[in-house]
């Protein structure tokens, strides 16, 4: 499960989460306002798996399939 960690009421945050979809990554939104101790760590957003950062701050599609091994 990957964790998707943004800021509420972010038009950004909402757009890159699609390549999330368009991936079909299971994966949880965590918002960095309800999880501080997360917040400070990433340049937001970001993309996490086992508590490492793959992508962070402003990604493209190709920058996530490019983490994952996909690109």
């Amino acid at each position: 499960m990957y964790v998707y960690l943004s800021k509420k009421d972010c038009l950004a945050c909402d757009q890159q989460e699609r390549y999330l979809w368009a991936m079909g990554l299971p994966y949880e939104r965590v918002f960095a306002e309800e999880a501080p101790q997360l917040a400070g760590k990433y340049r937001l957003p970001a993309v996490l798996k086992d508590g490492r950062a793959l992508v962070q701050g402003e990604f493209s599609e190709e920058d996530l399939a490019a983490a994952l091994g996909r690109g």
